[in-house]
This record gives structure tokens, sequence and C-alpha cells, in this order.
């Protein structure tokens, strides 16, 4: 044991003097460490700061804010729309909408069963209305009853400290001071949709708002719609307003004036009323339009509080059609009116005179086929004048033979008909001509002579619209001048085209169609109105095949032949071209000419020295 070396303790000073004489590279690592990690901590806080304060600093501001600061979007009032006279024909009127904003809210389904006991909504509806926002952002209200009533808002008003997220918002409404006047043409307003928000054309819109779905409310959205504004108001713990910190006004829409007169525009609806079809109104002079009324119309304020299932399948009805704009959108066969634009073609092709006279025993008979007149008996001996005044089909079989299809398509497209009349409404339809190369495109076959005569009546494979029809009777009272239709009050007359025909042609057809309203024998005797002399043709066009037409009568409403009129006033100096398709309606001089008629009284009695307005019914 005594041999063991001895283990002696180290010596702490002498290590330190070793430590310190040793080398100094691992003392500076050391210390460069820790200003790294003391630096990042630095650069971390202050990034935190700028992340918290800085970046989001407004965000949380406003969620700081949230309990005493409120922000209410105030909506503008819509611009109203009016008459060429000023008159008001759709404008608006403050409601009150009940929205729910969801982001405050924590239990749903206990709001729900508070607002249908104060509401007159079942729970279904409102719960349904706050599924379908969910794509929206949850700070904005989702409305859940539009105009409610005084005593609904009295009653949220006085619990709101007991309704977190709900919100009582003043929002314009449409009214319609004579009531629901001219719907295709005006359009009706909806709830924006997700995907009209997407496409970029509502850039003013928010989810909730009501934008133009259709017609004019569509068309000139971004002019009606004006500007939203706000107001920021301070609010209490339980919701009450204490003060008005910022208010910024919204900015109305625009006023449209229309080229409507609503005196005209009222009795073509109410000459229409329990009937399906159209009425169109032109100033011939520069393509005004004067009226536009199609029937069944409907209300267009039941698309802003949201339809019912029996409204929506009302409104789909593939019958009488309520949502179609029958005036532009209704393509028809013109049936006898189409003879004025055969008799243009025939005297200014020179295959006919005024007295080229044809023979009319009530039929014509080409091959094996025989073509029938509409007078059983025949016309006999028939001239230009008879085969207008009284519509003569076997005359214009003639005309039509000479002519030929070509030269038939030719003053067809030339009257404006198989295309657009270029007015301004999204929806227009452009009717059909029908012509040789067409036919054997479509159907492989050549043409055959038997549709060139069901061609030269307006019948077979040829489509018109009512806007059309009228447009012609147009072009033949101004002189063979296409005007673009305008229904805005302010726009230039545009002249599209002029028809390939003379003037002095067109004026001897106005005139020889005076006897249409006056002669004893003129197919519109029910639209004579005494001390004015009316230029008219009627129409009836088929709808069954020619072999059934006389058992049509007996048929249903469906089966029979829709019946048309246009008309000229005065006819020396036309100032008002009228077309009238009422549908089913059965003969032109029974059915579309009493029409016609009565918008032309009213036309005279707003010309008198003391004009007598139907206005007084103002509702």
């Amino acid at each position: 044991m005594k041999n063991e070396p001895e283990i002696k303790a180290p010596d702490a000073k002498l290590f330190l003097k070793k430590f310190d004489a040793g080398d100094s590279s691992g003392k500076q690592q050391i210390c460069t460490y820790c200003s790294m990690f003391l630096l990042a901590c630095f650069l971390f806080l202050c990034a935190r700061l700028w992340y918290l304060q800085i970046y989001r600093g407004e965000e949380f501001k406003k969620l700081s804010e949230k309990n005493s600061i409120k922000y209410i979007r105030l909506q503008p009032f819509r611009g109203n729309i009016l008459d060429r006279s000023g008159r008001l024909i759709a404008g608006v009127k403050p409601s009150f909408n009940i929205g729910v904003v969801l982001k405050e809210v924590k239990d749903v389904e206990g709001l729900i069963a508070k607002l249908t006991s104060l509401l007159d909504e079942s729970p279904t509806d409102i719960r349904m209305r706050l599924v379908e926002s969910k794509n929206q952002p949850s700070y904005l209200p989702v409305i859940v009853k539009r105009n409610a009533s005084w005593d609904e808002v009295a009653r949220v008003e006085a619990r709101l400290f007991r309704l977190p997220g709900v919100v009582v918002e003043v929002a314009p409404a449409r009214q319609y001071p004579y009531g629901t006047v001219a719907p295709h043409l005006l359009g009706y307003l909806g709830e924006v949709s997700l995907e009209q928000l997407k496409s970029g054309n509502f850039p003013h819109a928010v989810p909730g708002d009501l934008v133009g779905k259709s017609g004019i409310e569509l068309k000139f959205e971004k002019e009606l719609a004006g500007r939203s504004g706000f107001k920021m108001i301070e609010v209490d713990a339980k919701g009450r307003m204490v003060k008005v910190l910022k208010v910024k006004k919204p900015l109305p829409g625009k006023d449209i004036h229309l080229t409507l007169n609503l005196d005209l525009q009222l009795a073509a609806e109410d000459a229409l009323s329990g009937k399906s079809g159209a009425v169109v109104v032109l100033d011939p002079r520069n393509g005004q339009i004067l009226a536009m009324a199609s029937s069944p119309k409907f209300d267009p304020r039941i698309f802003a509080r949201g339809l019912t299932r029996f409204e929506w399948k009302r409104l789909n009805d593939p019958i009488r059609t309520p949502l179609v704009n029958k005036a532009i959108q209704g393509q028809y066969a013109p049936g006898s009116t189409f003879k004025i634009v055969m008799a243009a073609a025939g005297l200014n092709e020179h295959v006919i005179t005024p007295y080229t006279t044809f023979f009319c025993n009530g039929s014509m008979k080409l091959g094996r086929r025989r073509f029938r007149c509409w007078k059983r008996g025949g016309h006999g001996e028939t001239a230009l004048y008879k085969a207008l005044v009284q519509s003569c089909d076997v005359y214009f079989y003639n005309v039509g033979l000479k002519l030929g299809v070509d030269k038939i398509s030719k003053y067809a497209y030339g009257f404006g008909f198989g295309k657009k009349t270029g007015i301004e409404l999204p929806v227009e339809k452009p009717g059909f001509v029908p012509t040789r190369s067409w036919k054997r495109r479509r159907f492989r076959e050549p043409w055959q002579k038997g549709e060139t005569l069901n061609y030269s009546i307006g019948q077979g494979f040829l489509l018109v619209t009512p806007l059309q029809l009228a447009r012609m009777m147009a072009a033949v009272g101004n002189g063979g001048k296409l005007f673009k239709p305008e229904y805005i009050l302010d726009e230039s007359p545009v002249i599209e085209s002029r028809v390939p025909v003379k003037p002095a042609i067109l004026a001897r057809i106005r005139k020889i169609l005076v006897g249409v309203t006056e002669d004893r024998h003129g197919t519109a005797r029910t639209c004579f109105i005494k001390g004015i002399h009316i230029a008219g043709k009627t129409g009836t066009a088929q709808v069954i095949k020619q072999k059934k037409r006389r058992e049509s009568e007996k048929m249903g409403w469906r089966y029979k032949d829709h019946a048309l009129f246009v008309a000229l006033a005065p006819a020396a100096n036309p100032q008002i071209a009228v077309a009238v398709i009422i549908e089913h309606g059965g003969h032109g001089g029974s059915a579309a000419a009493p029409v016609a008629k009565e918008i032309i009284e009213r036309w005279l009695k707003l010309r008198s020295p003391k004009p007598a307005s139907i206005l007084h019914r103002k509702l």
C-alpha cells in the first residue's frame, strides 16, 4: 500500500490559470453565439410587433372596436324610370330589411327560434336563407326578411339587445305608381347571385343587394344602381346607438327617360287584358317606341321578395309564357300581313301593275295539289286594290309564282325580316326568312313551287316578330326608311337601311290599304274610325295544317289560328305605326284590329286640344 502513488485533488487556481493562459478562440466563439442568440430574439420581437401593429393593425383595431363601433352600409336610391313626358313609371320608396351578421352569432338555432316569433316567416325559410349564404363573407348581413312591415321592424328593434348579430337596414324598393307597366320592357329586380358577383359586371353590389335581372333594369344596371355610402356609429354594450361618428351619403342612381307614351302603353295593356299576344307602337318618323306590350304580363315585385312555388309554376306556363317578351321574342308566321311585301315586290319588279288581274274561283291548282283561298267561293276577277283590301290568296299565289322564291326572300330581307332590328335588348329574336339554298342544306331537298305559294301569303317557313311587323309598316309610312327601334328618349334616330322599293310604290300601297278599314268589303272594318284615314292589313297565321284549318274552330284554344293586324295613322302623313298579334285569336279583323283601334283612338284623344288622359286611375 505504501508503494501506490498518491492521487492529489486538482488545484482550481491552477486550472483557471491554465485556462486564462490557453487559446482565446474558445472564448470568442462562445461570445459570438450569445450575441447571435440575443440578436435573433430581438429581431423576432420586432417582426412580431410589426405583424401585429402594422400588417394586421387595422384588422385588430376593428376587432377591438366591434363592441363599441359599428359600420352600417347605406344603400343608394335606385334611379327612376320615366315616360317621354317625365311621368313616373317605376320609382323607389324606402323599405326595411332584417338581416343577420353570422360572424356575431354564437347560437344560430336559438336566434332562428327568436326571429320566428318576431317575423312573419317560418323557421325553415329563415334557415334556408342562412344556409344559402354560406359562400358570402360572414361580416355581411344575410337578409332573412325583405320589405318587413312596421310591426315587424318595431318588434325587432325593441329586442335588438337580445338578438346578437341582427340588424335592421333601410333599403330602397321599386314602386309602380300606375301598376305594373311594361314589365317585359322594364324588366325586374332580384337578389344578386354568386355568379353575377364573380362575373365582375356588378362591382357596386354585395351579397343581398337587388340588381337588374332583365330588360332595362339589367341593361342600365350601372346607371340606375348608384353608389352606396356608410354610417359609423358608437353603440353601448347592449347594441344601442350612442352617437353617429361619421356619415358618407350614398349617391343615387341616374333617371332613365323612355320614349314610351304612358297613355298609349296603358291603352295597349288594357286592350290585351285577358288575351295572349303582343302590341308594338312605333313613330314612323324616327323609330321611337311609343308602346310595347306583351300579354300575359307579370308583377316584377314578386321577384324581389322571393317567389312561392305556385308563382314560379304559373310564370313558367309553357303555353301562355308570361315571362316571354312576345314583342321581340315571339316568332310567328305573318300571314296575310306579308302581302304588303309581296305587292311592293311585284310592282317594283314589274311582274304586275296596279291593274293586272287574276281570276280567283276559291282555289288554285298546282300539280296534283289544290291551294285554297280563304274565301271558299272566290273573289272573281281581282286586281291589286281588291287583292289587298279583301286579302285574296289566289292573287298572291300568282304574284309569288311570277317572282319566285329568290326574289321573295330578297324583299323579305329588304323589309327587315330574318334579322334582328337592332333594339338594345339582349333577348331579341331574329325571325326567319327561308331561301332555296337553306332548304337544300336543311332538308337535302330542292325548293318546291308549292312552298312558294305558301310563302307568298306569309305561311310556311317564314317567321317574324311583332316589332319587325311594326317596323315594316313604319317603313311603308315614311317612304322606305328602316329605323333602329329606340326606347331611350335622348337617342338620335338611326336609319339602318332602306327597303329596296321606290317611295312612290309604297305611297300607292299605303293609299290602297285605307280600303282595308273603310271599304265595305275591307277585312278590317272593325278598325274604322270616323274622321281619320287608317291604312291597315289583317293577317291570319295558321297553327295547324291547311287541310285541318276549317276544323280548328271546333278544336281547343291552342289549335286556333293567330290573329294579326298592322296599321298606319293618319294614312296620308303617318305618325303612328301599330302591330298587333293575338295568339290563337282566330281572324285578324275580328280579334286583332279592335285592339289597334283602341290604341289609335287613345292617340287621337291625346292629340285633341283638350287631351283626355287615362292616368286618373293612378294607384
